[in-house]
């Protein structure tokens, strides 16, 4: 196997990038949306994959519970 100076470059620069992210996740400062980061709530989470809380109103969850009531007969 012969590797030229672009791959090897190429190659160690990888390394360098996959070695500085896993120092970041283990650091802390690197976060993820799993069960072990922000205590299992991604909702309450600031990062990017954090998902929004709906919340409902009395008159929307009724709607709802309208509409589901209705596709239970259909």
């Amino acid at each position: 196997m012969h590797l030229n100076m672009a791959d090897i470059v190429v190659l160690s620069l990888l390394a360098i990038v996959v070695g500085l992210i896993i120092r970041g996740m283990l650091g802390g400062t690197i976060k993820t949306c799993d069960t072990s980061s922000c205590s299992g709530n991604c909702g309450n989470c600031g990062s990017k994959c954090a998902t929004p809380r709906i919340t409902l109103t009395e008159a929307q969850q009724a709607q709802l519970q309208e509409i589901d009531r209705k596709a239970g007969r259909a």
